[in-house]
């Protein structure tokens, strides 16, 4: 890790989005590292169900194709309207840059955690759903611009505490994420 550039192997994840992080004591014990890593593989195969889209209405059962997509359209409806409703309940931070990946991630800090820290991340990975992954690792921090005045700082954590099953279903997020921009690249090519 001390070279900031090879952090990352592989595909990663880049957006800005919002995180919380804290300095911790120290990793959560085994029973709590399994709740959080169950809870985090539920939010991502979640996530994925949410952003798959509604089947095309074909020829063999159109109607209950079509009855699909209406209730996948109530269900979208509802959780806009869920989610409002607890933005407006809890505010996040301005989003950052943040690159994720299936092992670590960096941010970009104006108030980082001290280097070597154990620090505990919130990411929200959509506004629209308060929910957050939760992680556990230490802090290293670099500086951006040497000799700069601007006082901000990449900030990575390699994570903690990680089951294979989760990293798995973070793999498969990443790896979503980047077919589609590869897609939409391609679209807006044409």
């Amino acid at each position: 890790m001390e070279n900031r550039d090879s952090f990352f192997q592989g595909l990663y994840y880049e957006s800005n989005i919002s995180l919380v992080w804290q300095v911790v004591d120290g990793l959560p014990s085994d029973n709590e590292l399994v709740t959080i890593n169950e809870g985090n593989s539920r939010f991502l195969k979640a996530l994925a169900a949410l952003s798959e889209a509604a089947p095309e209405v074909g020829e063999e059962l159109p109607q209950t194709t079509a009855e699909l997509q209406r209730l996948d359209l109530k269900l979208n409806l509802l959780l806009e309207i869920a989610g409002e409703l607890l933005a407006n309940q809890r505010t996040l931070p301005a989003p950052t840059k943040v690159r994720l990946g299936h092992t670590g991630i960096e941010w970009f800090a104006d108030d980082p955690p001290p280097s070597g820290a154990h620090v505990c991340i919130d990411v929200y990975l959509r506004g629209d759903l308060p929910s957050p992954l939760k992680f556990h690792g230490l802090a290293v921090v670099f500086d951006s611009h040497k000799g700069s005045s601007n006082e901000r700082q990449w900030v990575q954590v390699s994570f903690a505490g990680l089951n294979s099953a989760l990293q798995d279903d973070l793999e498969k997020f990443i790896f979503r994420r980047h077919r589609r921009s590869i897609a939409q690249r391609q679209t807006g090519a044409a």
